[in-house]
């Protein structure tokens, strides 16, 4: 039995040997077949790789030369290109061709030039056509011309012939002339060396005829430019104990505080030569047509009363009046100008300064000057005299302050403004230099300059503050109105006789020395009145 297993086990293992061995012999010989073939299949790779690189650089190439580089395949190629064709040919073609669009452009290129070449000719024919007409009108505009250019020929040699002759017999003539002009000069050189003798004398009766004919030119102006002026206001109410009046003038009517006016009787019909009664101020509006103010001025014989009439040349209903301020213009006498006292006067009641020349000789705001303005206040010192005392002042500065100044002058003249002279304004006004309680001149030029001082009197700050010439009534704390005065000498008030102020002594009061413990003695003369110190003493 165990013989036979291992029997059983060689035959077997014999047989899987054979079988195996039979295998691997058919299997090699598959492997070495399908080898063969790979190598064959390889090389026809190869040759498949190499025609598509060679058809791919052409087809990359084709693309460069038709300009087609941005396509991608040949299919999009294609698309495009028939794309290209049928807009250059202006139709839809299924079947045209890249080289039938370049047939066709060619023969329409070939069609236009032959067009172009016809109109071209045709052009030619008609530019030689006209040219040919234009010859023939030139050939017998010139033949014209040519007739004319002789005529005129023969006129010019006759027109300058006579100018020849006239000319002959003009310098004939200029020579005669010149000759008796020399003597003319002769002459008059000799009678200017006569009269040059003579300057010194000539100017001195030259300067004061001059002044005599300025003054005498104011006169007549003054005479023949008279006006009639009315009455600007009424007075409707007058009180003599206070001093106080009312005008049928106010709020509406324009009326400003401290406008003053002059009175005169009621049966004055021109107020240009009347003689004023009185002078009152302003002092508010109480109505559209009713102001108070305060009596200024008046006479007892004549006191200012009810219905009296009220004028002033600074002032009118409704309306601004303008005015011209010539060279130096002085108020008080002092020998200075008073251009800012005398324009704060002119706009505190509403008149407006239109022009003026100012304290340096300046015209200011000539073009100011029309007809609209109503006076011109000037000096009844004449300019010359006033230059010739200014000694800080040079002869060019002097002549050139009296040019400017006489163009104002005449530009006044050339609008018809009245003349008026200082004093007669100041009159007009009811300008009273002793009523004038402060003066503000020196102090504001000194800090603000001349121009600072007219702003600050425009302004307000410097306005003068006018007495009403009148004693105030005693005050009563508690009292509904002032008491009358008794018309004796009020008792002195010591605050120790309880509510009862006792009699007077009769003598002068002792002096306050202020280091005492009580009064000093009387010296027995009145005691000085106290000021106070004034911060530069």
């Amino acid at each position: 039995m165990r013989n036979q297993g291992v029997v059983i086990t060689n035959v077997v293992f014999m047989m899987l040997a054979l079988s195996t061995g039979t295998s691997t012999y058919f299997l090699f010989n598959n492997v070495s077949e399908k080898g063969q073939e790979v190598k064959a299949l390889t090389a026809q790779t190869g040759e498949i790789k190499s025609e598509v690189s060679r058809m791919t650089s052409d087809f990359n190439d084709l693309k460069e030369k038709l300009g087609y580089e941005a396509v991608a395949d040949a299919k999009e190629l294609d698309e495009t290109m028939r794309k290209d064709v049928e807009d250059a040919l202006g139709i839809a073609e299924t079947n045209s061709t890249y080289r039938d669009a370049v047939v066709a452009l060619r023969e329409n290129l070939i069609r236009k030039r032959a067009e172009l070449a016809d109109g071209y000719q045709s052009q030619l024919d008609e530019a030689e056509r006209v040219s040919a007409s234009e010859k023939n009108k030139t050939s017998a505009q010139k033949a014209t011309f040519s007739k004319q250019e002789k005529a005129l020929d023969d006129d010019h040699a006759a027109a300058l012939a006579s100018a020849t002759e006239t000319r002959n017999s003009l310098q004939k003539s200029f020579d005669a002339q010149t000759s008796d002009l020399n003597k003319l000069v002769s002459d008059t050189r000799a009678d200017i060396k006569e009269a040059n003798q003579e300057t010194a004398d000539f100017k001195e009766s030259k300067e004061r005829f001059a002044k005599i004919n300025r003054e005498l030119r104011g006169r007549v102006d003054e005479l023949s430019n008279a006006s009639y002026e009315s009455a600007d206001a009424q007075i409707i109410f007058a009180d003599q104990f206070t001093k106080t009046v009312r005008l049928n003038i106010g709020e509406r009517d324009g009326v400003r505080p401290l406008t003053t006016f002059n009175i005169y009787a009621p049966d004055t019909l021109d107020m240009q030569g009347a003689v004023a009664k009185g002078s009152v101020q302003v002092v508010r509006a109480i109505g559209e047509h009713v102001c108070e103010a305060k009596i200024l001025e008046d006479q007892m014989s004549n006191p200012v009363q009810s219905g009296d009439l009220a004028y002033t040349p600074l002032w009118r209903p409704g309306e601004v009046i303008r005015y011209a301020l010539d060279f130096h213009l002085d108020i008080d006498g002092d020998g200075r100008s008073d251009l800012a006292k005398l324009m704060m006067l002119i706009r505190s009641s509403g008149a407006e300064v239109a022009s003026y020349v100012d304290d340096e000789g300046v015209v200011q705001h000539m073009d100011k000057i029309g007809p609209d303005v109503y006076r011109v206040v000037v000096s009844e010192e004449s300019v010359a005299d006033v230059l010739e005392h200014s000694y800080a002042l040079d002869e060019a500065t002097k002549e050139k302050i009296s040019k400017d100044e006489q163009g104002f002058l005449r530009k006044c003249e050339e609008n018809r403004v009245e003349k008026i002279y200082l004093k007669e304004f100041l009159e007009k006004i009811g300008y009273k230099e002793t009523a004038l309680v402060t003066e503000y001149d020196d102090d504001l030029r000194e800090q603000h300059g001349r121009e600072g001082v007219v702003e600050l009197l425009e302004s307000g700050v410097g306005r003068q503050v006018v007495s009403p010439g009148v004693v105030a009534p005693i005050y009563v704390d508690g009292a509904e109105k002032a008491p009358e005065s008794s018309g004796t000498t009020a008792p002195i008030y010591t605050g120790t006789n309880k509510g009862k102020a006792p009699e007077s002594p009769g003598v002068v009061a002792p002096t306050y020395d202020k280091g005492a413990n009580k009064a000093g003695k009387s010296e027995g003369v009145n005691s000085d009145y106290y000021t106070r110190k004034r911060p530069d003493k």
